[in-house]
């Protein structure tokens, strides 16, 4: 074989390698997420999630890779507390950017089909910091 089509044949290699990791499948968000999680608030403190307590991430719409839904959380004697959310999922197909319409960002990491870790923070008066984790529980 002629270094001529060692070179060729590396080449064209190379180009379908290339067109396989541009060509990544953006994951299908949509469906019901619950999860736990704990968290730091100003004037409160490190707190957790507990049994009586629950996170819910509703995926309603997603085009590509930019999605929105809503988020639930619901605590026992408490009033349910409801707000939409928009976000966008990174060129990696793994990292996903959250805005909440009331207040708050996430960022996150989709670790498979089924699950992704997501980290709230928000500013300001009423600080906060939140570590969720999540599961798809209905497509």
């Amino acid at each position: 074989m002629c270094m001529k089509s060692i070179w060729c044949f590396t080449l064209l290699a190379m180009v379908f390698l290339a067109t396989g990791i541009c060509a990544a499948e953006v994951p299908d968000l949509l469906g019901i997420w619950t999860g736990s999680w704990s968290s730091y608030d100003e004037g409160i403190g490190y707190s957790n999630s507990t049994e009586n307590v629950s996170i819910i991430f509703t995926f309603i719409e997603q085009d590509d890779r930019l999605f929105a839904g809503n988020i639930t959380i619901k605590q026992e004697n408490e009033p349910e507390i409801s707000e939409g959310f928009a976000g966008a999922i990174g060129l990696d197909n793994k990292t996903l950017y959250i805005a909440e319409f009331d207040k708050g960002y996430s960022l996150g990491t989709i670790i498979s089909n089924d699950e992704m870790e997501l980290i709230y923070f928000a500013d300001g008066e009423n600080a906060s910091v939140a570590i969720d984790r999540l599961h798809r529980t209905r497509a």
